[in-house]
């Protein structure tokens, strides 16, 4: 009897731990455009920013346009988007990177943020202290922008769901 209870108890040991693996590293489920459109729909943005992002196109970033918008070529990723004015009229762009599956995603910020280059457009850029490179996740955020890109961030942050467990 005592030898079934130990074996009751092991088992239960195991499938207990077995539950308490690493979490899914896929926190935001959503796809990269409605991402997006949550953190241009966020209340807390400035009315002068909701303006501005309204009139931002949406493009594909392919594994050839990695370095312009990441900041280096050869980098892994998933799926990635950014969001960027339709004529160049003041230098912005708002990056999101789905990482692969089990991707080191702390490895890929540190390489995009010791990358990319705020100074990429041809007549003008942005200033180091308005370049975010963030994540939730497995989706990375890259926001460059001297007048929107705090209060973007923010609103990228706060779609982070909260921990059930607190």
């Amino acid at each position: 009897m005592k030898k079934l209870l130990a074996f009751g108890v092991a088992a239960l040991l195991v499938f207990t731990l077995a539950g308490c693996g690493a979490p899914e590293n896929r926190i935001l489920e959503d796809d990269l455009e409605t991402v997006l459109e949550d953190i241009y729909d966020y209340d807390g943005l400035s009315e002068d920013a909701q303006s501005f992002v309204s009139g931002l196109a949406v493009e594909e970033v392919s594994a050839d346009e990695a370095e312009f918008h990441l900041g280096k070529d050869g980098l892994d990723f998933d799926r990635a988007i950014a969001s960027v004015p339709s004529l160049g009229t003041s230098p912005f762009e708002l990056t999101l990177v789905r990482t692969e599956r089990g991707q080191d995603v702390e490895a890929l910020k540190n390489e995009i943020n010791d990358s990319i280059d705020p100074w990429k457009w041809v007549s003008f850029g942005v200033e180091d202290e308005n370049v975010v490179v963030d994540n939730i996740g497995d989706v990375v955020v890259i926001i460059m922008s001297d007048n929107y890109a705090h209060e973007l961030h923010e609103a990228f942050l706060d779609l982070e769901p909260e921990d059930p467990q607190d």
